[in-house]
């Protein structure tokens, strides 16, 4: 499954992407020749499972590598539009380029190799670019509860107060504010950094308030009463 960003700029220049949803990433590539702000050690998440023994890089890393060598000289408050191709369908919003760096980054971070993103897959298939806080924390909570239905179906213990969720939102706040800290110290680059702090601020405020959250959905179901 692919899915394509364009980003078309006022002076007429694009920018094109492709993000395969099903890549598969071969750790045992030669990779003398990347970046040095991809290696595993390099302000590597404190939660992170993959060992630099084994391991030398970071294989989200490799994955951003070019969006952000791509971004690194532009303002983050430039306005341009933004169009995502999926399968089923278009979407197109003239947005910041923060905002719409922040949508591709999500994207390519959900579907890359690192295993603590691996857990947002589900998300990826059913991608939603420049989605509001409302829209993120609704097909977030709606995504984990079809996940606990079908594991009770299979004779599993379910988790119907969302307490997996809240873990998830924490094991991603620490990934998100690392990568930060990673694109800081290799590029000074004001796209790329509100981008990521953007994510950093969504898992922070999920992992935090999440039940005030959700308590928020009743108008979605309830509007009328």
């Amino acid at each position: 499954m692919i899915i394509e960003y364009f980003f078309d700029f006022d002076d007429k220049k694009q920018l094109h992407f492709q993000v395969d949803l099903d890549r598969q990433f071969d750790f045992k590539q030669d990779l003398s020749a990347a970046p040095e702000w991809t290696k595993l050690d390099n302000n590597q998440c404190a939660n992170c499972p993959l060992k630099k023994e084994v391991f030398s890089h970071c294989p989200a890393a490799l994955d951003l590598d070019k969006v952000i060598r791509e971004f690194q000289q532009t303002p983050a408050i430039t306005k341009l539009r933004v169009t995502v191709i999926t399968p089923e369908r278009e979407y197109a919003k003239r947005v910041t380029l923060e905002e719409g760096v922040r949508a591709l980054m999500g994207l390519i971070m959900a579907t890359s190799a690192c295993p603590v993103f691996n857990t947002l897959r589900p998300n990826a298939r059913h991608h939603l670019p420049f989605a509001s806080r409302e829209e993120s924390v609704l097909r977030s909570a709606s995504l984990y509860l079809m996940n606990q239905y079908l594991l009770a179906q299979e004779g599993g213990e379910p988790d119907w107060e969302l307490k997996g969720l809240i873990k998830t939102n924490e094991q991603l706040q620490l990934v998100n504010h690392a990568f930060w800290q990673r694109t800081m110290t290799a590029f000074q680059s004001d796209a790329n950094s509100k981008a990521l702090l953007g994510f950093f601020t969504l898992s922070s405020n999920m992992s935090a308030s999440l039940q005030s959250q959700l308590v928020k959905m009743k108008n979605v179901f309830y509007s009328g009463q």
